[in-house]
């Protein structure tokens, strides 16, 4: 009764085991997910041949599960030949090829001039769309797909033309109320009729066995994962995670989105409203390496770089809420990748260490404050807010700021991959060894077991 949960993130490639009966967590490891160097100044590549074999690494050294799911890094592509093998990077959600000038136009502006869609960067079907513009899909490739298709097709020996709709609506252009992609995109991307696009998986479907015995369930996004993993009361507490990024997210059965956020799909009838920024945690660090550089041109005798973030917590402690008015959007925003950061209302008096320390952790929750006024009443329902994120985990400043925006009680999740958990739960309820209303109770237990 052990289920896996694998988490093929940006930065790390992660196993999680989870005892479904006792409700614990009983093992995991993680292996680098390195950048891979392709010589172009827009690309964000990683070696897909790598992943998998980090991911087979990892399996040996878990326990033997009763089940396996996929999650993690959702958007970017990579290209396969005919026996399913990667023939090119993993171009990740990173990667900026969409918004590269191609003959005076970028592949974003001219499909948006071909569609009337605007499809943010760093989507698949962007892009392979920028790829087919530039003449760099491989010769030998046959289609392509998400790093958590292909690796769970690897796992499974599953199709690569189906997938489940968390992972499907992650390549663009995807209606999550009607279950389909825009065909008028998919011809124009695709070059070809769009009946060759992918087909969409149902819930909790069954994708293959690994090693002829292990049931392996078609990947997941990892926002929904998460969701999933952590979340007990979907219809009272909201999900908000600050990693690298930020992100809030409602389970909602209304499909009524507001147009500043994204609708995707659940696992369960209904939909997940998300509100996504570019920079979170990020924006901390950019502060973080500022401060750093100080100390050491003054030649301040800093032993780690733990040591500055705990000088940054007692500096912030001095003040309770900012009069700097900062904006965290220092990597643009998914409709505007081009807008960056400042800091207003500067004073005679405010120009300090405290007040910027604060003003930036205020102008990272304030992004996703935004996005709870945009939802409205259905809001309203909310009575908690599920954290998770890094830098939730290990910075009070987080949680005291998420606590004075929202007013409202907090509860950090108090393992470190939500993600991976609810991937390894979603593979469970797929191989049949637990039913769906079965979750609530395996995370209770989990909760009390890891606080």
């Amino acid at each position: 009764m052990i289920a896996l949960g694998i988490d093929v993130g940006t930065t790390n490639v992660s196993v999680t085991a989870v005892h479904l009966t006792e409700g614990r967590i009983v093992w995991s490891g993680s292996l680098p997910n390195r950048q891979m160097s392709l010589d172009e100044p827009y690309s964000y590549g990683q070696d897909p041949l790598v992943i998998e074999q980090s991911v087979r690494e990892l399996l040996g050294r878990a326990p033997r599960g009763s089940s396996i799911c996929v999650t993690g890094q959702v958007h970017g592509i990579l290209y396969y030949d005919r026996e399913g093998r990667a023939v090119s990077p993993l171009y990740t959600w990173l990667d900026r090829r969409g918004c590269e000038p191609i003959d005076g136009m970028t592949a974003q502006k001219l499909l948006q001039e071909q569609t009337d869609h605007l499809m943010p960067n760093g989507y698949g079907l962007l892009t392979h769309y920028a790829n087919r513009l530039m003449g760099k899909v491989p010769e030998q490739a046959v289609g392509f797909t998400g790093i958590l298709d292909y690796i769970t097709s690897r796992l499974a020996g599953g199709s690569l033309k189906k997938s489940d709709p968390t992972c499907l609506a992650t390549y663009g252009a995807y209606d999550p109320v009607t279950n389909t992609t825009d065909e008028r995109v998919l011809r124009e991307v695709l070059g070809t009729d769009a009946a060759d696009w992918i087909v969409p998986a149902g819930r909790f479907e069954h994708a293959g066995l690994f090693e002829g015995s292990v049931p392996v369930s078609y990947s997941v996004g990892d926002n929904q994962a998460g969701f999933f993993g952590t979340v007990m009361d979907p219809e009272q507490s909201c999900h908000i995670s600050i990693g690298t990024s930020g992100q809030i997210s409602l389970f909602s059965p209304s499909s009524n989105c507001p147009p500043t956020m994204e609708l995707r799909p659940y696992f369960t009838p209904g939909y997940l409203h998300v509100g996504a920024t570019l920079c979170g945690g990020k924006a901390y660090e950019v502060l973080y390496r500022l401060i750093s550089s100080i100390l050491k041109a003054g030649g301040a005798p800093v032993t780690s770089g733990e040591a500055v973030f705990d000088l940054m917590k007692t500096a912030a402690a001095e003040i309770d809420e900012p009069s700097l008015q900062i904006r965290s959007t220092f990597n643009g925003t998914r409709r505007d990748p081009d807008i960056r950061g400042s800091i207003e209302q500067i004073s005679l008096e405010n120009f300090t260490l405290p007040e910027l320390i604060r003003g930036t952790v205020d102008a990272v929750v304030r992004e996703l404050d935004d996005y709870r006024r945009d939802l409205g009443e259905l809001f309203s329902g909310v009575r908690q807010i599920t954290a998770t994120g890094s830098a939730v985990r290990k910075n009070h400043l987080f949680k005291d700021a998420l606590e004075r925006f929202f007013a409202m009680e907090v509860v950090p999740v108090p393992f470190d991959d939500g993600a991976a958990v609810g991937a390894a739960l979603n593979g469970a309820i797929s191989a049949g060894l637990m039913p769906l209303d079965q979750r609530r109770s395996v995370l209770e237990r989990m909760i009390q077991e890891h606080a």
